[in-house]
């Protein structure tokens, strides 16, 4: 078959899913991607800029403006396409409409609770964890294929440096739980006794209002720059990761397979993977509903708890080999991404187009108004009050 997938391309974690999703079907079909324009463009990167991918115009958000996209559904005679995290669903009702042939699925991860009823669009829907699940398995063809990791590319490496070091990924979001983490390892004097690595592609002095020069004070060491997998884990010994949301928690996987234990936050889907045989639980202080209206709240780790976890590898730190030694073994035998392979194929190949009495029509000129009371508004905003008055009026 030929596989088309639409994906945000470049360096973070949305891509690495949907790559991971390419390597366990380019064996049996032809893949193509359509990189959405929403974020970045990783054109002339050798790692991203590949063949396969086509490079969709630079929109904002997860639009597609469908001209150019249905030229390569064409040019490259697509069967299925595979959405990730697509939050713009006219471009769905676009092809239903013009291609019924064409079977469409998609990853699951970011869905309000007004807009679970689009999902009713896809033939197909996988999810990667049980908390997805619960909420999509009443769609006829849903699936739960438990995530993993590429156990091959993401392993153990002999650390450099002495001492205990905790290692922490922020990536590109602030909702990792990266000031909690700074605050509780000052506060909780951890410095006496270990290091702190952070690693961010975000500028941390300007989003996090803190001083690197301060930091290193306290044994802590911030790295600003993007770094290809299989990263920086090789630094650290044990992985900190008391993020307030997740939809997968990809580098949880990722460190457990690289030999780190895991401390992270006490809900899902974070504690669907780790326990206390290769991790600790923070517990979670208060939740509240995130502003855009994401389906499942924040969760905010308890500051006490968050320093009583990390203290527990100081305290048993002649312990942490056998600790990194079960943590890796917990990967390879139950995270490894290519026991996954064989039912995605499955999925992709056995999944049926759904017949249903969607009016795509009235789904496309929905988003047309969306659009253009969006459109309208940005240009009241830019205009003069005398003038956006008289508008009104």
């Amino acid at each position: 078959m030929n596989i088309g997938f639409i994906s945000t391309w470049f360096e973070r974690g949305a891509a690495y899913v949907t790559k991971s999703y390419i390597d366990a079907l380019r064996k049996n079909h032809n893949v193509f991607v359509y990189a959405r324009g929403g974020e970045k463009f990783a054109k002339g990167d050798p790692v991203w800029d590949l063949p396969y991918v086509t490079w969709g115009l630079k929109l904002s958000g997860t639009k597609i403006n469908y001209r150019h996209f249905r030229k390569w559904i064409l040019t490259n005679k697509i069967e299925v396409l595979f959405f990730n995290e697509q939050r713009d669903i006219d471009i769905i009702a676009y092809v239903k409409k013009e291609f019924p042939f064409i079977k469409i699925g998609a990853y699951v991860d970011y869905y309000k609770e007004d807009s679970l009823g689009d999902f009713l669009l896809y033939d197909f829907l996988i999810c990667n964890t049980k908390r997805h699940y619960s909420v999509f398995k009443n769609h006829p063809q849903c699936y739960y294929v438990p995530w993993g990791t590429d156990t091959d590319l993401f392993r153990p490496k002999t650390k450099k440096g002495k001492g205990t070091t905790f290692f922490h990924s922020a990536g590109m979001s602030l909702r990792k739980g990266t000031k909690l983490l700074i605050d509780a390892f000052i506060e909780g004097k951890l410095y006496e006794k270990a290091n702190l690595i952070i690693h961010s592609q975000l500028d941390l002095e300007k989003t996090l209002n803190v001083k690197l020069n301060e930091l290193m004070k306290y044994n802590i060491t911030i790295i600003q720059q993007t770094v290809t997998a299989p990263g920086l884990y090789h630094m650290g010994d044990i992985y900190v990761y008391p993020t307030t949301l997740d939809g997968l928690g990809l580098t949880i996987y990722e460190a457990l397979s690289c030999g780190l234990p895991v401390i992270t936050t006490n809900n899902g889907p974070m504690n669907e993977v780790v326990t206390n045989e290769v991790g600790r639980l923070v517990e979670v202080e208060k939740y509240y509903s995130r502003s855009d209206g994401y389906y499942w709240p924040l969760s905010i780790c308890n500051k006490e708890s968050l320093i009583n976890e990390m203290n527990y590898y100081i305290i048993n730190k002649d312990k942490i080999p056998q600790f990194r030694k079960k943590a890796r073994e917990y990967a390879v035998t139950k995270l490894n991404w290519k026991d996954r392979y064989k039912k995605i194929n499955e999925i992709f190949l056995n999944t049926k187009i759904l017949a249903n009495n969607v009016d795509y029509q009235a789904i496309i000129n929905k988003q047309k108004q969306v659009r253009f009371s969006e459109l309208k508004r940005a240009l009241l905003r830019n205009l003069p009050d005398n003038i956006v008055n008289i508008i009104k009026n």
